[in-house]
Parts: structure tokens; sequence; C-alpha cells
């Protein structure tokens, strides 16, 4: 015997299978990231994952370029607070967060720093996964995290604006010098 559905059943399953995708993409964090995370795909921005906190100061920009080279680096001598030479990409995605920018800061052709800008709406994200990744940060002003060749440092609460939120990677060299 065929088992056989009411007709009200059926229309609201299919409603759920309808609805249910949709709020999860429009209502829950989680959805909007993937979403905007789609978007920024679609809108041809870079996206890159890197283990930021495996990062080293022997790194030189001819290794970056050879990891990531989608990555539109445009550099430039002087200007650079933790070394000679800036080199600036435009993002849409650091680590499947969304973000807007990827500076690195060099001393010759060496990496001495490393900065993300990403997006303030997705700084509670950016937090958990580097807790994920890393583990507890020391509370201060910033949030840190000794890692092996230096220290990630990040707001300790949202920032107010755009230009407030970035993670910083800074090597160990580059707070010697400092």
């Amino acid at each position: 015997m065929k088992p056989i559905l009411p007709p009200l059943y059926k229309k609201l399953l299919l409603l759920a299978i309808v609805i249910g995708p949709f709020y999860w993409l429009v209502f829950t964090a989680d959805g909007q990231r993937r979403t905007d995370l789609a978007l920024l795909h679609l809108m041809g921005k870079t996206q890159i994952g890197l283990a930021i906190e495996h990062l080293q100061p022997t790194m030189t920009e001819g290794d970056i370029r050879q990891l990531f080279p989608d990555l539109e680096l445009q550099c430039g001598a002087g200007g650079a607070p933790f070394g000679d030479r800036l080199c600036t990409a435009p993002l849409g995605a650091f680590n499947q967060i969304p973000a807007r920018a990827l500076s690195l800061h060099l001393e010759g052709d060496q990496l001495r720093a490393l900065r993300v800008d990403y997006r303030r709406g997705y700084h509670e994200p950016m937090r958990a996964q580097l807790e994920r990744r890393i583990g507890a940060p020391q509370i201060g002003e910033a949030l840190s995290w000794p890692v092996s060749a230096g220290v990630l440092l990040m707001p300790a609460e949202r920032p107010r604006s755009d230009a407030e939120a970035a993670l910083f990677w800074l090597s160990s060299q580059a707070m010697a010098v400092r």
C-alpha cells in the first residue's frame, strides 16, 4: 500500500523547503557572511586563505606573490611604519571573513608586518576564528596572541569604523626596531 500524504502537509513541506534556506541566508549571521562571500566572489574580489599565525619574517614579497598570484599587490618605497616598503592590495575575503585590503610592510624584501583590513561587522567572527585556531588572547587595549615569529593584534572591542577594523601580524624584528 502506498502512503498518502495530506495536501496541506505537502504544501507546508514545500514551503519549508523554499523558505528555510532563504531564512538562513538572510536572517542568520553565518548565512549573511556566506551570502557576502558569494557576492564578493561574483564581483571578482580576491579571496585568500592564510595561516597568519605561521608567518615568518624570512618570507619575501616574491613568496607572497607566488602563494597568491591573483593578489594585485601595488608596492612603493617609503611610508611604511614597519619597514622601508609598503605593498597593498584590495581584498574580498581573508580566511572566509569579508575583508577590504591587505598591506605588507617590508624591510628590503623581507616581511616585517602584515595588516588585514576586515569589515567591522565581522569583528566577532574574526576574533572567534582566531580563538579557535590559536587559543585565548591576552586582553588589554587590544587583543594579542603571541605566535612563533611575532604577535597578532586586533581591537578588543568592535571597531567604531571600518578604518579601525584591522588584524595585524608584527614580526619580532618589527617590534624590536620600533
